[in-house]
């Protein structure tokens, strides 16, 4: 039941034209992912993502963190799946203006409320 109810929350929650619609769209699909193992009781899923430089192939290396909080403690969360988040994230870097798609880090915030927050973190300089 969760699985169903929460893309209709986070629909509800989207009263800003600033929101893309494939930025709802995308963040509904991986609030879906993170909410599969979080409990009941949830109140705030995050993914912490960031870009650690390319290797030798020129292919990203990240690092990617999944948190959910419930009844105010914070725990480490496993994803259905544990690359969907990170392509997702990548494909949300897709909507932005192009001068801003070097960022170096996301931070993403979804609430049972049906809210949700995405700080990109630019490169100095």
């Amino acid at each position: 039941m969760k699985k169903l109810l929460l893309p209709a929350l986070i629909a509800m929650g989207f009263t800003s034209p600033a929101w893309a619609d494939a930025e709802k769209d995308i963040v509904q699909v991986l609030a879906s992912c993170l909410v599969e193992n979080a409990p009941g009781n949830w109140d705030e899923l995050s993914v912490h993502y960031a870009r650690n430089g390319k290797d030798d192939k020129g292919l990203n290396q990240v690092s990617v963190t999944h948190r959910v909080s419930a009844g105010g403690v914070t725990n480490r969360l496993e994803p259905c799946r544990p690359l969907i988040p990170a392509m997702l994230v990548e494909k949300l870097s897709a909507t932005l203006p192009e001068n801003s798609q070097q960022w170096k880090a996301v931070d993403i915030k979804i609430f049972k409320t049906g809210r949700f927050s995405i700080d990109w973190v630019q490169p100095e300089g």
